[in-house]
């Protein structure tokens, strides 16, 4: 990471830990999809069931865009060579957007076990993070190569969407959009430690326990 400050995977923990601001962040994320805020009087099964049919529609409305057959989303373990080759177009791009939402976590500092929405993974919260971009970026870029050519495509992904995710600024926006979703003070706002002259860094010491015991 570029980062040597603890801040950013600190916070993420709170908020995680707190079910108040853990609903806050799944609010947010959802909001962030929607393009538009929720009505909080919602419950969290309603916002899920509102997003599946926003996630049918995206990819109805993409097949009739390009003439791509679609017949519902396949994928997981085993799945891959009984795929057809709009899934695995799909499966491909989301690969490389989880590659490159990870990269960036890591470089800002934050954990990507911590989830919000997802929970009990290693990348739990690149998979929280990645759900604010498929339907910009990864969805209609597989049914773009799909509609080119269903020979070699996991391959023409892979080149795609390294053009694609410059021409969107991706690595640039993760940062700032999770900044915004944890409600972050702009960058410059908090004084990190800088390194001194023997190469260490400034380090807080958690002292409560032994508050009032000395």
């Amino acid at each position: 990471g570029e980062t040597h400050s603890a801040n950013h995977i600190m916070r993420q923990a709170r908020l995680l830990c707190h079910e108040e601001t853990h609903m806050e962040v799944v609010w947010r994320m959802y909001e962030y999809r929607f393009g538009y805020r929720l009505d909080r009087s919602l419950s969290l099964n309603q916002v899920r069931g509102m997003e599946g049919a926003r996630m049918r529609d995206v990819y109805a409305q993409e097949s009739e865009r390009t003439g791509v057959p679609w017949e519902g989303r396949r994928w997981g373990i085993g799945a891959w060579e009984r795929s057809d080759p709009i899934n695995r177009a799909i499966s491909a791009a989301n690969a490389c957007l989880n590659g490159i939402c990870h990269a960036a976590l890591v470089s800002g500092g934050y954990s990507t076990a911590l989830g919000f929405i997802h929970v009990g993974n290693q990348l739990s919260f690149v998979y929280d993070v990645a759900d604010l971009y498929k339907t910009e970026i990864t969805i209609p870029l597989a049914f773009d190569i799909v509609a080119e050519s269903t020979e070699n495509v996991e391959r023409r992904v892979r080149m795609r969407c390294r053009e694609v995710f410059r021409e969107h600024h991706l690595l640039s926006r993760i940062l700032p959009d999770v900044d915004a979703l944890f409600d972050i003070p702009i960058p410059g706002a908090e004084i990190e430690a800088h390194e001194d002259e023997e190469g260490t860094f400034g380090i807080r010491l958690w002292s409560k326990l032994w508050e009032g015991n000395e």
